[in-house]
């Protein structure tokens, strides 16, 4: 596994990069935790996933995934990223990175508007890159110790960029719906859902739909341990040799700031 230590020593670095923005928020938080009332702290959310073999199979996974909140009475910041690398016998086999930014504006007790934008690239799935950017609103169904629901609908601007075919880009209008559910089972077990649903508004055939599910068990106040399920499904590949739908099963040591 020596080549694929040496070919990922950026992906390495982009997930120790990954832990010292979280280092660098959980001390952002205590530096202001002095301050005004009105001033919250980062909050940092870090997965970490690493699988090598070798002998009879020759293979490694790489995967890694930061949330960053920092969350007022007013405004709410909201940063993710994510990445997975995966290798087979020397051939690459999976490469995608997921960026995403939103802030919300809490409008009513409730409700809240927000302005998102999102980068991914994901060649194996046929794209350079996506980009998705626009306002949307949201609203707290639920809120209580434990369950939280939150929806959200957004109104975006989108553009892709194919990895490969006559026609290389593609721009266009779409909306995105999106739930968001945690429920604390106990003090230290904890399940989560992440659902959403894009379709383009000129050609609806043009959708593309995500669901991530978790459980998160705490080993200490700061470390868990975690298992997710992500699905990633799009309806019109943009190649015929592309399969519709993407799944990825991770274990992972989590740390919270």
């Amino acid at each position: 596994m020596g080549g694929f230590e040496a070919k990922h020593g950026l992906l390495k670095t982009t997930l120790i990069a990954l832990v010292s923005l979280g280092a660098f928020l959980a001390g952002e938080g205590i530096i202001h935790a002095g301050e005004e009332k009105t001033q919250a702290p980062w909050k940092a959310h870090i997965e970490l996933s690493n699988v090598t073999t070798s002998g009879n199979t020759d293979t490694g996974t790489l995967a890694g995934k930061l949330e960053a909140k920092k969350e007022g009475k007013v405004d709410r910041y909201i940063l993710k990223g994510n990445l997975l690398r995966a290798e087979d016998r020397g051939q690459e086999k999976a490469n995608k990175w997921f960026l995403d930014a939103r802030w919300e504006r809490i409008l009513k007790e409730k409700l809240f508007g927000f302005l998102t934008a999102s980068y991914l690239k994901d060649k194996f799935s046929g794209y350079d890159y996506r980009v998705n950017a626009g306002p949307g609103v949201g609203y707290s169904f639920i809120e209580t110790e434990d369950h939280e629901l939150k929806g959200l609908v957004a109104i975006l601007y989108s553009s892709d960029k194919f990895s490969e075919g006559d026609k290389s880009t593609d721009s266009y209008a779409s909306r995105k719906t999106a739930l968001n559910y945690v429920w604390h089972i106990s003090e230290n077990l904890k399940f989560v859902e992440n659902a959403d649903y894009l379709v383009s508004f000129e050609d609806t055939d043009r959708y593309f739909a995500n669901s991530e599910t978790a459980l998160e068990a705490k080993v200490n106040g700061a470390v868990s341990l975690g298992a997710s399920y992500t699905i990633s499904y799009q309806h019109k590949p943009p190649f015929p040799n592309i399969q519709r739908t993407d799944k990825v099963f991770l274990t992972s040591l989590i740390i919270d700031f």
